[in-house]
């Protein structure tokens, strides 16, 4: 084959590769930016998802312990106030002595729980905890049967500074080994006068278990009160992302539009950052009980990056295959090609030459013939053996005109070469007539 055909050949399948290449790697890198994005607000819809059902259970849980206390409040002095606050505690606690809040308890003005206070070491029946039972919760909280705080004077004071107060959240307070919180409603008499307090007294720890933890694997997540002090934090990162965030003045703010949002009778407000957390950059997404409590998630720009990447990868995959692929398929294609036009240039030359054998045959047997003849119109009439050599000599030189006839439809591509079979070391080849060509056989 012709060296310049070859190069050629394999220079356009190089060209339609290189080409297709292309178009691959420019829907790749469209794809992926779009791709990208659309995996991002997918996240980001799942987080503020995420953050409004926190929102929502955590107000939830407020003003069912606000709902509580002033039920409570109301039926002061016309029921059993051990009873009373037995019953409510009930609603709170689980057959397995499992409870959501550490206690209830009416509080006098001296800020001092009465004696009718209950711990959550009853079942949900209002029976005491099977002793095995209450001593292996206790191993995990061994304040479970006295979680009360030396005074709480600071709800009654609470109370006595807004007379209009109708519910009191306290900030997290320090109790041997966890934060609590406390809830109140006032207890006041028929002028108005305070009197004492209603309480439910709850961990931060037990309600991040309870109402957040279920859905924070993986996710750095934070809870904070309205003082700043740091609840909970599920990692280093979300501990970082607090103490920027409170070192930054960003709190007052998100309390503030928290307040306003409870007035308006929504469950607290929301909002989004930009944090420098070291040499990363981060984004946090926050939430407050109204300017109660606020949870926070904060995810750095490597992660938010990585979202949509297991599809691009497939994506990247597919495209790397069916280029592989192409690029096969096109050298397969070039190659057969390639043999097929050495075939074809092998055909024409071969026509070619058979074109000029017969030429040069058929000039030769014409001067055969015409000295066989002259020998047989020479010769007396029957010289015996050389008359009949004389006459097979005739009938060989017809049968080389027929070869060369054969020849010349060869040469006119009226017929075609045919594999016939194998005899030793040779191929054996016979002619088929090609009937583009209309030819005979």
């Amino acid at each position: 084959m012709n060296r310049q055909t070859f190069l050629d050949g394999w220079a356009f399948s190089l060209l339609v590769t290189l080409l297709a290449a292309m178009v691959l790697a420019g829907s790749y890198l469209w794809l992926r930016v779009d791709l990208k994005n659309e995996a991002l607000s997918e996240h980001r819809r799942l987080v503020d998802n995420q953050l409004n059902l926190w929102q929502e259970q955590l107000y939830d849980a407020k003003w069912d312990s606000v709902a509580d206390t002033s039920d409570d409040v109301r039926h002061l002095g016309s029921y059993d106030e051990a009873r009373l606050m037995a019953d409510t505690l009930v609603w709170y606690v689980y057959p397995d002595g499992h409870s959501i809040i550490e206690g209830t308890a009416v509080i006098g003005l001296d800020g001092r729980a009465r004696p009718s206070k209950q711990a959550a070491v009853i079942n949900d029946a209002g029976e005491p905890l099977d002793p095995e039972l209450l001593a292996h919760l206790k191993k995990e909280k061994p304040w479970l049967e006295d979680p009360w705080l030396g005074s709480y004077q600071f709800v009654i004071k609470a109370f006595q500074d807004d007379p209009e107060r109708e519910s009191f959240i306290s900030p997290f307070i320090q109790a041997p080994g966890r934060l609590v919180f406390v809830i109140a409603a006032p207890w006041r008499d028929e002028a108005g006068a305070l009197k004492g307090a209603v309480i439910q007294q709850q961990a931060i720890g037990q309600l991040f278990n309870d109402v957040i933890k279920p859905g924070t694997h993986g996710v750095s997540l934070w809870l904070m009160d309205a003082k700043g002090t740091l609840g909970v934090a599920t990692d280093q990162t979300a501990r970082e992302s607090a103490k920027i965030f409170l070192a930054s003045g960003a709190l007052p703010q998100a309390m503030a539009k928290g307040l306003k949002a409870a007035q308006e009778g929504k469950f607290g407000a929301g909002g989004s950052l930009v944090q420098g957390l070291g040499l990363e950059t981060a984004h946090l997404y926050w939430r407050t009980m109204g300017d109660s409590f606020i949870v926070a998630v904060v995810e750095n720009t490597a992660g938010l990056g990585a979202q949509g990447q297991r599809t691009l990868n497939r994506f990247g995959a597919i495209a790397l295959i069916s280029l592989v692929l192409l690029a096969a398929a096109g050298g397969a294609y070039t190659l057969l090609y390639l043999r097929r036009e050495n075939r074809m240039l092998e055909k024409a030359a071969l026509r070619r030459y058979t074109g000029t054998v017969s030429h040069r045959v058929r000039n030769s047997l014409s001067v055969i013939r015409g000295v066989n003849e002259m020998f047989q119109h020479k010769l007396p009439g029957d010289q015996g053996p050389l008359s009949a050599g004389l006459v097979n000599a005739e009938t060989a030189i017809e049968d080389i005109e027929d070869t060369v006839r054969e020849l010349e439809r060869l040469s006119q591509g009226q017929v075609d070469l045919v594999y016939d079979g194998q005899v030793g070391k040779a191929s054996m080849y016979r002619l088929h007539p090609d009937k583009k060509q209309g030819g005979q056989g």
